[in-house]
């Protein structure tokens, strides 16, 4: 009896244990996963062979130590540190730490420099040389530092920029002589570029000349900028910038009039622009040595999606007696433009501009050139104290490799001025063609503009500068 009583309880032992082993498993089990589910954290954030500033580098990261390591991380970091355009190359990886955490190792490769670059332009206004000073990264804070000299048939120039963070400061001065006429159908010689007016050699072309003399112009300027906000996905970069322009008019040669507003001319202003930022003195010189490829793969492959950007600047002028000036006036000038780019980078560009003002002297009239961003090169411009231009752009690399682009471009483009009931239009349409080496300042390229209102062709070279 007792060994049957001893076989029935046998059963009941086994049953016991077995639920007493697989409530352990199910404990175990359920800690497990527990700790699984646990954020694993950044513990360190070790960098090698910077020579950037640790603390400058930190500012850049989307995360710092603490936070959590999440399935964008790494490839967050390593798109923050590219937009810096510092790097030869980054490279950012993670690993165990004893505590379970995780450990941030992040590769660079910088450095600094200091080279003169040599430069040439010429057109059908003539050419214009000169050298420019090149240096960056020389206090380990990603700073540019840049000094030019230059020189043409029509004056000579000099500059010098210091640049840090979207931060920046320039001077210039400049000296310009030229001989400006005034046609019969209000068009005035262009007034931009550093080269003589290229209307200058046959002007009898254009039309009838009404007035005509000799224009001297000395001038500095002073402009200080600064970010306002950092930028995001959602929301855009914006910057401000504020400056002062000054400068001596003097005229002689008359034939038959002046435009009588002979004396100091200075003006003050301030400026807000909104979007991507446009290149700074780093990014326009170029990727010198490398510095600023390190997602050379990104800038080769093609663009997994189109990409829309946009961009908008106001900006408000005043001259008066307080800025240096003998003339009260002021102006505002606007512009907004949008890029779609896609593929293989090829991008169409929209581009609206357009700006005004009262109480001009005639030297101050906003024109169909700069103020209106025309992209072309004319032989003559109207003037006005109302402006407005559009311009749309198709640009097409023909063949991008590790050493270099090989790009085109067309545009179409019109502006238009008011002077009192007297508007004038400028029309035209161009193509320009450039090879940009990557890792040196030494692109080679050449433009052509068509002027449909002036019916001829306008024809411009570049050898080295900027970008």
């Amino acid at each position: 009896m007792k060994d049957i009583e001893v076989v029935k309880v046998i059963p009941k032992v086994l049953l016991l244990c077995f639920l007493i082993s697989h409530s352990a498993t199910l404990s175990a089990a359920s800690q497990t996963l527990t700790v699984s589910t646990a954020p694993v954290r950044i513990e360190r954030i070790i960098f090698h062979g910077n020579r950037t500033d640790e603390k400058l580098l930190r500012r850049h990261l989307p995360f710092s130590e603490g936070d959590p390591l999440g399935p964008a991380t790494l490839k967050d970091a390593q798109r923050s540190l590219w937009d810096m355009h510092q790097f030869k190359h980054v490279q950012v990886s993670s690993s165990s730490s004893i505590e379970g955490n995780v450990e941030i190792d992040i590769i660079v490769a910088d450095g600094w420099y200091l080279i003169p670059l040599p430069f040439f332009s010429g057109g059908s206004g003539g050419g214009r040389g000169g050298l420019v000073l090149f240096g960056r990264n020389i206090f380990r804070q990603t700073e540019s530092i840049m000094a030019s000299a230059s020189s043409s048939s029509a004056g000579s120039g000099a500059a010098l920029a210091l640049s840090r963070e979207k931060w920046f400061l320039s001077a210039a001065s400049r000296r310009r002589a030229v001989t400006e006429r005034q046609y019969a159908d209000g068009a005035f010689s262009a007034g931009s570029g550093f080269g003589r007016p290229p209307d200058e050699k046959r002007s009898s072309r254009y039309g009838v000349v009404t007035d005509s003399y000799r224009k001297t112009s000395d001038g500095t300027s002073l402009v200080f900028g600064l970010p306002l906000t950092r930028g995001s996905s959602r929301i855009p970069e914006l910057s401000a910038s504020f400056g002062w322009e000054r400068s001596e008019l003097k005229y002689s040669d008359p034939s038959p009039r002046l435009p009588g507003d002979a004396g100091r001319h200075g003006q003050a202003f301030v400026s807000l622009k909104s979007g991507r930022g446009g290149a700074g003195s780093a990014d326009s010189i170029g990727a010198i040595f490398g510095f600023g490829l390190a997602d050379m793969e990104r800038r080769l492959a093609p663009l997994p999606a189109p990409d829309f950007a946009c961009g908008a600047q106001v900006s408000y002028y005043r001259g008066a007696v307080w800025t240096g000036s003998d003339f009260n006036y002021g102006y505002f000038l606007s512009r907004l433009d949008w890029t779609l780019t896609w593929g293989t980078h090829r991008s169409l560009s929209l581009r609206l501009a357009g700006g005004h003002g009262q109480d001009f002297p005639p030297s101050r009239l906003l024109a169909t050139g700069h103020e209106t961003a025309l992209s072309g090169n004319y032989a003559r411009e109207f003037r006005g104290s109302s402006v407005a231009g559009a311009g749309l752009a198709y640009s097409h690399p023909f063949r991008i490799t590790r050493r270099g682009v090989w790009q085109g471009a067309l545009f179409v483009e019109a502006a238009r001025a008011w002077a009192g009931s007297a508007p004038g239009s400028k029309t035209g349409a161009g193509a320009s063609f450039w090879y940009k080496f990557w890792r040196f300042p030494l692109p080679l390229g050449f433009s052509y503009t068509y002027s449909f209102d002036d019916r001829d062709l306008q024809v411009s070279a570049a050898l080295g500068g900027r970008f």
